[in-house]
């Protein structure tokens, strides 16, 4: 009994001294593979913004250089805004044969809904955006067109990150903006 007594103490005598040589031990977690870490509102509107004002920025005589980075968006939402700009681009040259076109606007997006259903993400958003115009007859207009267009935002997690997938209006049909196509 003295023996084993003695065994005992030695072995928590030497877990205790061997405890303290080891490094502290952080929070640990445990992910499945390939799943992102669930997404923060503030990430996933930040895209959005990114990929909205790049839509709108298609109507501009010169548009600006696209500021969504490709990480951040599906090759179906890449290939999708391609097929677009094509559309755009006619709607575009229509609205300046007419003698118009868009010189600036400004978008404000307000998040109204994010639901996450395992490797999914939907946000609902409301967009408002004020557009300005110049005309060949009066020049650059001080006075900007507006509208506010309620969307959906899909994301699909790829890896450790959130990308977007889509984009669509939550009316569809007529009065949509230039820079929304349908389809």
């Amino acid at each position: 009994m003295k023996h084993s007594m003695c065994t005992v103490a030695a072995a928590a005598v030497l877990g205790l001294a061997l405890a303290g040589c080891q490094p502290a031990a952080g929070p640990i977690t445990v992910r499945s593979p390939g799943a992102a870490p669930s997404p923060s509102p503030s990430e996933l509107a930040a895209i959005i913004q990114a990929a909205v004002e790049d839509r709108n920025g298609t109507v501009l005589d010169t548009p600006p250089a696209m500021s969504l980075a490709g990480e951040h968006m599906t090759a179906a939402y890449l290939s999708k805004r391609e097929r677009d700009l094509s559309k755009v681009a006619r709607s575009k040259a229509g609205f300046k044969a007419m003698g118009f076109w868009y010189t600036s606007f400004s978008t404000k997006l307000t998040v109204e809904s994010v639901e996450v259903t395992g490797s999914e993400a939907s946000v609902r958003f409301k967009e408002l955006t004020e557009e300005y115009q110049a005309s060949t007859a009066n020049g650059p207009s001080s006075i900007p067109s507006g509208y506010s267009l309620v969307q959906t935002a899909t994301f699909r997690s790829s890896g450790d990150a959130w990308q977007l997938d889509s984009i669509a209006p939550s009316v569809h049909g007529g009065g949509l903006p230039m820079s929304v196509v349908e389809g």
